[in-house]
């Protein structure tokens, strides 16, 4: 390996604000310097200076190489001191990572160099006492660790601790965990100023970081931006489950280093190589009490092994030595494995002498009296009998055989013959993808087989009568491990399957997609028009979309299902409780939302309030569009309002415009014949400005107080009288509009009218209010304007 070592002071230019690099020493041939820089740069600020850090970065060069910098405040320059090293080609010491050179608080003695003496490392006691400390929070944070290489343009681990020496051991236990090529590449820094900016994968921070620049309590930071492990009291992200991960900290809390050189079949993660690390522990307990999907994982893994040929001699013994320590607590789970031990046995021995090595295996092996039975029964015939013998079991490859029989020789297919009970008992193990065994066993079992006939009569047993629970199942099965086997027999497949595997294909992994943006892409997808088109198929999709029995939406995607589907429909199918908080609460009055309002207003799951809303909406709206008389709206708006309770906001605001509309609307004799006016006249500036604006678009639609409408006397003196009358309570602002508008609208149609349309119009007051009216009258249109 050659190393650049190399130093710079990094300061903070107080006239640009910008960072500037000086050397310390000379750079030497080879190094990227600008490329160096720039790394140092988006890692390290010069100002404000967060103390001391390490970081290590693998640098895009055409050469390769990693660049580690140990930065800490250098008092001469008031600015930071960078000790750099970069390294190129491979390592010469297989138990040095870059993490190694952080300076612990303990190795100060050497005179203050930027890293640590080259022949310290972080050994495995210390980080073997470390993981007992941090026993609950080791599987969660190694499943991210492992993540950031499944996916290297996923999101970086975030470490927030109380000091940086605690996040160097976090990265060193992570190296320590890992094979050695991924070990080494792992980068990292232990004092973040920005991890928005930060290049690294793990990112450590302290609780000095502004949450104005990190927030570790912000859901959307925790949840989709990075992934938070939290040793300050925050709630970190949502941990993650990961077999290896689950079983390399089992290892740890064991004082087992986890590492091992071995891969299954490529896998640098493989979980079969840290089980078998796991039967050396100390405590011989290592293995129990796994989490269901570790132990699925192990097992399976041992199974492949076992099926792949004859194992060699040390394998075979780990092998049967797992099976036996598993089975001491979980005899039922080990079964597959010991089968697969008990098969490969006897295929390795002579034909002649298969049998007699299952008898010896028996005893070494922990199968149940199932198990042995099965398995001794794929060394002899006859087909039928033996098919019916083992329906009395869970599908299992052990049904090959005899199955294969029947297929080839036409079955019989009457209700109640041996195969029509073998169909049924598939597809029953199908429908339950939770009980992992069960349904690998059965999909196994028609890949062996490989009979299309079989599985699309199967597949039509998993639609049958789409019902809720069996299409949860069927979206389960698609996102099971078993996916992909359903996607291969799609073609002619009923339309519940079909849509149940697509959505359990766009709804796999952790940036699957999941309730309404789901529900949006199935219909796209699949429908069409992309429009829902009936009941039955709603049912399906909102049981893929969202599948928790309830089957309630979350408040933030219930505007967004309306999208591919309309409200009456929904209504329909009875989930209109799914759209209640929408319809209370909308963001946007839209043509979607006045759908929702006219489907509601007599559905029978909603509350008293709910309902009166939609109803109010909807007759609020009408009466705006004059499609409601005046005398309509003041008897029932009241008691929609009462009934509704409080509604606020946009909604508000658009049910008190429309209503505002609905009276400037009305023939201005039918206003001053009830008490409409009375709502402004003692309201809010809000309401009187919604009023205000109303009058406004009457005026300019040419209705009822177009200027040449108004000359109709009766219609002038009926318009006057509803604005120049006192309300009790009235207020000031009242007054000074219901003036101005006298004075604006009735002004302009004075214009219009000659001294016989103005005594009518007198004659009209005097008759409804007498001579004060007339006089009122008189005094206004003979006034100067």
């Amino acid at each position: 390996m050659a190393i650049r070592e190399l130093s710079y002071v990094l300061r903070r230019d107080p006239a640009s604000g910008a960072d500037r690099f000086t050397p310390v020493s000379e750079v030497p041939e080879g190094v990227p310097d600008d490329l160096m820089q720039r790394v140092i740069a988006a890692t390290h600020r010069a100002a404000p200076a967060l103390g001391a850090a390490l970081s290590y970065t693998r640098l895009p060069h055409r050469d390769g190489g990693g660049l580690l910098c140990s930065v800490r405040p250098d008092e001469e320059s008031d600015g930071l001191r960078v000790d750099a090293r970069y390294e190129a080609g491979e390592p010469e010491d297989d138990r040095r990572w870059p993490v190694d050179a952080f300076r612990r608080s303990t190795l100060d003695r050497d005179g203050g160099t930027g890293f640590a003496p080259r022949d310290w490392c972080w050994d495995h006691a210390l980080l073997t006492k470390f993981a007992s400390e941090q026993a609950a929070r080791i599987a969660p944070f190694l499943a991210d660790v492992r993540a950031l290489f499944a996916d290297p343009a996923g999101r970086q681990i975030v470490l927030a601790e109380r000091d940086q020496e605690t996040v160097a051991r976090w990265i060193a236990l992570a190296c320590a965990s890992l094979p050695v090529t991924h070990a080494r590449a792992l980068t990292f820094t232990t004092h973040c100023a920005d991890p928005g900016l930060a290049p690294q994968q793990i990112l450590g921070i302290g609780p000095d970081l502004d949450s104005e620049v990190f927030d570790r309590y912000d859901d959307s930071t925790v949840t989709h931006l990075f992934r938070v492990h939290d040793g300050l009291g925050g709630p970190g992200s949502p941990p993650r489950s990961d077999p290896w991960a689950e079983l390399a900290a089992r290892l740890w809390r064991e004082g087992v280093v986890p590492r091992t050189d071995e891969h299954e079949a490529g896998d640098p993660f493989a979980v079969l190589p840290l089980a078998r690390r796991a039967l050396t522990a100390r405590s011989g307990q290592a293995l129990t009490g796994l989490p269901e999907e570790v132990l699925r994982a192990i097992l399976s893994a041992a199974v492949r092994v076992a099926e792949q040929g004859p194992p060699d001699i040390g394998t075979a013994h780990d092998l049967a030595d797992l099976a036996r320590q598993i089975a001491e607590h979980r005899p039922d789970a080990v079964q597959p494995l010991a089968a697969a031990l008990l098969r490969s046995r006897a295929k390795a021995a002579d034909p002649v002498n298969a049998v007699p090595t299952l008898e010896a295996a028996r005893a070494d092996l922990p199968l149940d009296e199932g198990t042995w039975r099965t398995v001794r029964s794929e060394f002899g015939p006859p087909p039928e009998d033996e098919l019916r013998r083992l329906l009395r079991q869970q599908p299992s490859t052990a049904w090959e055989k005899p199955l294969r029989a029947l297929l080839a020789a036409g079955g019989d297919r009457d209700r109640g013959s041996v195969l029509d009970e073998a169909e049924f008992k598939i597809a029953r193990a199908l429908n339950r993808p939770d009980q992992r065994r069960a349904c690998a066993d059965a999909v196994a079992l028609l890949e062996a087989l490989g009979d299309r006939a079989l599985v699309r009569r199967i597949l039509e047993r998993l639609a049958e009568g789409e019902e809720e629970r069996r299409i949860r199942a069927l979206r389960d099965l698609a996102a099971s491990p078993h996916g992909d086997w359903l996607r291969d027999h799609l073609d002619g497949a009923p339309r519940a399957v079909r849509l149940a595997a697509s959505a359990g294909y766009r709804s796999r992994g952790a940036y699957g997609l999941t309730g309404v943006d789901l529900w949006i892409d199935l219909a796209h997808r699949h429908l069409e028009g992309a429009k829902v088109p009936d009941v039955p198929t709603l049912k399906i999709l909102w049981t893929l979309a969202w599948p928790s029995r309830s089957g309630v939406v979350p408040v933030a995607e219930q505007s967004r299902i309306t999208e591919v589907c309309s409200a009456r429909l929904i209504v329909e199918a009875g989930h209109e409780l799914s759209l209640a908080h929408w319809l209370r609460h909308p963001e946007r009055i839209d043509e979607r939302y006045l759908d929702l309002a006219r489907a509601t207003t007599d559905a029978k799951r909603l509350l008293q309030p709910e309902v009166a809303t939609a109803r109010l909406v909807v007759f609020a709206h009408d009466f705006a569009r004059g499609e409601e008389t005046l005398a309509d709206a003041m008897e029932r708006l009241p008691l929609l309002e009462e009934r509704a309770g409080r509604l606020e906001g946009v909604l508000r605001e658009r049910i008190d415009s429309w209503i505002a509309r609905g009276v400037t609307r009305a023939d201005p004799y039918e206003v001053h014949g009830t008490d409409a006016l009375r709502r402004y006249a003692v309201g809010s500036m809000r309401l009187l400005t919604l009023y205000r604006e109303a009058v406004h678009s009457a005026r300019r639609e040419g209705g009822a107080l177009e200027a040449r409408a108004l000359c109709e006397p009766r219609r002038m003196a009926a318009l006057f009288f509803a604005w120049a009358e006192l309300h009790p309570g009235q207020t000031g602002a009242w007054h000074d509009l219901s003036r101005h508008l006298i004075d604006e609208v009735l002004g302009e149609a004075l214009r219009h009218m000659d001294r016989r349309a103005r005594s009518e119009v007198a004659a009209v007051l005097d008759g409804w209010g007498g001579q004060r009216w007339v006089q009122a009258w008189n005094q206004w249109w003979q006034s100067p304007r």
